[in-house]
């Protein structure tokens, strides 16, 4: 057997072995982000008054839980059970408007599958980072989040990057970028693009692309 055909069973073999690892890995970040998510949301339900929006967010978000801890279990061999339960008592307060409730819920469930965000916190808003987060700002956000306005379901990434911890922002980029919130416009970029986005979006000079000059956002600078 030629050194060629060798080397490319190896990789063959390597790529058999690693398609289901990274695949359990993405699905596991999947399941961390929606917890994250619904437990930073049903916290702010706890904090201030709750929208009829909020409330369907979190009850659609809820059910996204639900699949993602399906699939994550499914491939990591563990046991659905104990987290369905907890959905299911979500899903009853939430009925209720037991805010308190759900979110005791939540903090259970983000307290066993915590979200790592090492090497995207803290944020840096500048340099080489912020630059390469205006470009993605620019290309991939801008279309729909700088038209964003009241009674869109599409948040202003600029507003909400002034309103939420960075921790809390992170993991609302990572919910849409990864498919958990927009799954039809699923693009998971890096943890680093995830940085630079983050970075751009909280520096103090950050303008939305509509804002600036249309050379300097066709070019992405």
């Amino acid at each position: 057997m030629s050194a060629g055909r060798v080397q490319r069973l190896r990789l063959v073999m390597l790529a058999a072995v690693l398609v289901p690892i990274l695949a359990h890995a993405d699905r596991g970040m999947r399941l961390r982000v929606e917890v994250a998510l619904l437990a930073h949301e049903t916290h702010q339900a706890v904090r201030g008054p709750v929208s009829a929006r909020l409330l369907a967010r979190i009850h659609s978000d809820l059910g996204v839980l639900g699949f993602e801890a399906r699939s994550y279990c499914a491939r990591a061999g563990c046991d659905v059970g104990p987290i369905k339960a907890r959905i299911r008592v979500a899903r009853k307060a939430l009925r209720r408007k037991a805010m308190p409730a759900v979110w005791s819920e939540m903090r259970a469930l983000r307290r066993r599958f915590p979200v790592d965000l090492r090497g995207i916190l803290p944020l840096r808003p500048r340099g080489h980072r912020w630059r390469e987060g205006r470009f993605l700002y620019t290309h991939l956000c801008a279309t729909c989040h700088a038209a964003a306005g009241p009674g869109s379901p599409v948040p202003d990434l600029f507003t909400l990057a002034h309103q939420e911890k960075p921790a809390d922002l992170i993991v609302e980029i990572l919910a849409g970028v990864r498919g958990t919130r927009a799954v039809g416009y699923a693009n998971p970029l890096s943890g680093r693009q995830v940085a630079g986005l983050a970075d751009y979006l909280t520096a103090p000079t950050g303008m939305p692309a509509t804002s600036r000059g249309s050379g300097e956002a066709a070019a992405g600078h």
